[in-house]
């Protein structure tokens, strides 16, 4: 039996030496092909008979037209002009309105300023890495409100999930309740490396590819939630003061959070004012502020609805305040991400503030205060005002490049273009109706604008009458227009409220969404309905770039309509007045509602799925 064993062994390991070989033969004949063939195409290309980046040029059939293979071409990266710029105004333009600067550094007044690092934006597509919405209007041009690609197949909307909130007692300020005005949630899949460290529940530290939406509301509290669930992550951070703004999320992956104050309140040391915080989402707790009752400002009303931005390159912090001031100050922040800790360590704030013909402390004149979130270009922060000016400030010296009269108070946010074909950047913007000329009556104009962003020219307007509402109705238009890609690429999306409309025959102030062609300014459709809209267009794309618009209205509606057309083609009751504009991650949306009007439901942050 052994000697067997024997045998059968050594006849075994030589078919598995033959194999071997024959393997090894077979690997050289293959490099000696490759090789072969290698030297084969080297001396066509240098023959001439291939053309490099090219093929193999057909021998002509004699005479019959030559035919060329087309090279292979890749799409190039769109790029405007190099050298493009702002131009800025004379100092004579400038003076004609009666404007003028003056800023403040490390709590000196100074007649200049220089960054001690440039600040300098890049696209829109390059403000974050992050997977997910980290501030309103998404990214620097503030051009978005969705991430990732939206699957549209049954064209429906469904409520999954919603989260009970309450409300803030001011006293004398009134009564606060749930989500306002812009209030857009920040919805962030955590990076794998952040995760552990997050002040979250521990079963959310492990899990994989968790997506957390992050909700400051007017009662109080910030709240955290699963995006997919509704289930809390943390404890809601409890600041007792109103926030009704957006906040924002480190562009980083840094777990800080930079969120304003949207109400005065009264501090512990007896100081009214409001206060702009940075926040530790390690530690879930304020690690800095600024503000208070600043002196610099030109206005009594302190508040910060604004949505900062951060410049990851110069770790430069930019938040507008509704006093009249913009502030910027370079955090020095820390994010070890081997121990898991935080922090910043901010040098003086750096504050601009403006003034115009017309501008007091008044209701009933033009006012300082920026509540709209400036867009950025490069070292360039364009916003609009409560007094109605749109201004361009280069963010390395804090000079106005110029200041031009948009009519009355401009809440809703600039949103910026790159043009290619015409080789510069526009921006769109819009005002409410307020304190203009000619309103006695309680109607003005709502004018929605096309500028040249680098020298402030008018492209179009177009003009519409609006009621001058309440401190609750304001009408006109405070939501930020949606400018079109894809299958709209020629279009920007407008919406309004307090808008004289007939809707099944009565007259009623109601609301309007129009889209217009980029271009020319023509109305390509309307939608007309008795709800006003503060609530912003958010346009949802999929995969093949059909446009689909998602649009809340202060009766509590969350509808879907064709984006091309105007057309509904979904709708879901989300129970009370919606003023907020949602946030969509994949397929899901988040949104949250005020309690009061539309079918009676209380204040509630609501996920709602796209189908």
């Amino acid at each position: 039996m052994a000697n067997g064993k024997q045998t059968r062994r050594k006849s075994r390991q030589a078919v598995r030496r033959r194999k071997y070989i024959v393997r090894r033969i077979m690997v050289l004949i293959i490099f000696l092909a490759v090789l072969a063939g290698l030297t084969l195409l080297l001396i066509r290309i240098f023959s001439g008979d291939i053309k490099p980046g090219g093929t193999a040029e057909a021998s002509p059939t004699p005479g019959a037209s030559p035919t060329f293979s087309p090279e292979p071409t890749t799409t190039p990266v769109q790029e405007l002009p190099a050298g493009l710029d702002v131009s800025p105004a004379s100092a004579d333009t400038l003076s004609q309105i009666g404007f003028s600067a003056e800023l403040m550094y490390n709590g000196d007044e100074t007649e200049t300023f220089t960054r001690a690092e440039t600040i300098t934006f890049g696209k829109d597509e390059d403000y974050t890495a992050l997977r997910g919405i980290t501030t309103y209007g998404g990214n620097n041009y503030r051009n978005t409100f969705t991430y990732g690609t939206q699957t549209v197949v049954n064209k429906t909307l469904t409520r999954v999930w919603d989260k009970s909130i309450g409300s803030l007692d001011l006293g004398e300020d009134g009564v606060w309740t749930g989500i306002g005005w812009t209030g857009m949630p920040v919805i962030v899949q955590w990076e794998e490396d952040v995760r552990p460290f997050l002040g979250v529940y521990d079963e959310f530290k492990t899990k994989d590819g968790f997506t957390e939406v992050i909700y400051p509301a007017m009662d109080g509290n910030i709240y955290f939630l699963e995006l997919s669930t509704g289930k809390a992550t943390r404890d809601p951070l409890s600041l007792d003061v109103v926030m009704k703004g957006t906040a924002t999320l480190d562009p980083r992956g840094y777990p800080l959070l930079y969120i304003g104050q949207g109400a005065m309140s009264t501090n512990e040391e007896g100081t009214r004012g409001a206060w702009f915080r940075v926040i530790s989402l390690i530690e879930n707790e304020v690690i800095w502020s600024f503000g208070g009752r600043d002196p610099f400002s030109p206005r009594e009303w302190q508040a910060y609805d604004s949505s900062a931005m951060v410049d990851a390159e110069t770790d430069t912090l930019i938040a507008a305040g509704e006093n009249g001031v913009l502030y910027s100050v370079k955090l020095n922040s820390t994010f070890d991400r081997i121990n898991g800790t935080v922090s910043v360590s901010p040098d003086p704030l750096a504050k601009y503030r403006y003034t115009a013909n017309g501008y007091a402390d008044s209701d009933e004149s033009r006012q300082w205060g920026i509540e709209s979130s400036p867009a950025f270009w490069k070292n360039y922060a364009f916003f609009t005002d409560n007094g109605g000016y749109l201004q361009c400030v280069d963010l390395n010296t804090l000079e106005a490049m110029y200041a031009v009269d948009v009519t009355d108070d401009s809440d809703a946010g600039v949103v910026l273009e790159e043009d290619y074909e015409q080789g510069t950047l526009f921006l769109y913007t819009a005002n409410a109706v307020s304190t203009q000329d000619g309103i006695e009556n309680g109607f003005g104009k709502s004018y929605h604008r096309k500028m040249n962003a680098l020298t402030g020219e008018i492209v179009w307007e177009k003009s519409w009458d609006a009621a001058t509402g309440s401190s609750t109705t304001n009408g006109g238009t405070l939501a930020t227009p949606h400018v079109g890609r894809g299958s709209i690429s020629d279009l920007v999306i407008y919406n309004m409220a307090a808008v004289p409309v007939m809707v099944d025959g009565i007259a009623a102030n109601g609301g309007r969404i129009i889209a217009y062609d980029k271009d020319s300014g023509e109305v390509v459709w309307t939608y007309e309905q008795a709800a006003g809209y503060w609530s912003a267009p958010v346009v949802i794309y999929d995969a093949q770039e059909q446009a689909y618009l998602i649009q809340c209205d202060r009766e509590g509606m969350l509808r879907m309509h064709d984006a091309r057309t105007g057309e509904v083609l979904a709708e879901v009751d989300l129970g009370s007045r919606i003023d907020a504009t949602p946030a969509v991650f994949n397929n899901m949306l988040v949104v949250g509602t005020r309690g009061s009007g539309g079918s009676g439901e209380s204040q509630k942050i609501i996920g709602v799925r796209i189908g």
